[in-house]
């Protein structure tokens, strides 16, 4: 039923907010109202979505960083005068990598040997070894070297894992060493 004064429809809330906006801009534009004007511009709201995904990213790379160096670390406590060797594990299958770290005086060279054989530990461009007659032979900077790792020997059993000092002369003197146990594959 329509009201007998003309009227037809009520106008809503929305549509009289409208309607008042469009009355205001008229006349903003009339008297050239440039503050009104700019107010009626619509805001351009931007995502932070990209952002939190790119800080989301660095923490994650930054812990897989730190959680595979930690995980890489043999612990060992430096010391400048009594030489030692820690494992990671004391038992290992034969091919895969043996992880060690070594202690010692920062001036002395050293050369490690498994069952008396010189053998040369990766650990990638962080140490440096000189060719001497008992083997190559390294620095310990600081008293500690970085975790270092070289194949494990492909004979099941006991195998010695030793540190030389290797002295002016060239002559050489075990100064620590530890039992490894190689076990065959899987």
């Amino acid at each position: 039923m329509s009201s007998p004064y003309g009227g037809g429809r009520r106008r809503g809330e929305a549509e009289r907010a409208a309607a008042s906006r469009s009355t205001r801009m008229h006349y903003a534009r009339d008297v050239n109202d440039e503050r009104a004007l700019a107010d009626d511009r619509p805001t351009i709201r931007r995502s932070r979505h990209w952002t939190w995904l790119a800080v989301a990213i660095v923490a994650m790379s930054v812990l897989a960083v730190v959680g595979g160096r930690g995980a890489e670390d043999v612990p060992i406590t430096a010391d400048c005068d009594a030489p030692q060797i820690a494992v990671a594990s004391s038992v290992v299958t034969a091919g895969q990598p043996l992880r060690f770290r070594v202690t010692g005086a920062e001036d002395v060279d050293y050369v490690m040997t498994l069952d008396g054989e010189p053998v040369r530990g990766d650990a990638g461009t962080t140490v440096s070894y000189t060719e001497t007659p008992a083997g190559p032979a390294f620095r310990l900077p600081q008293c500690l070297s970085p975790t270092l790792r070289l194949a494990a020997p492909a004979g099941d059993g006991v195998h010695d894992l030793a540190m030389l000092r290797v002295a002016g002369d060239g002559t050489t003197e075990q100064v620590a060493a530890v039992p490894v146990t190689v076990t065959g594959t899987g």
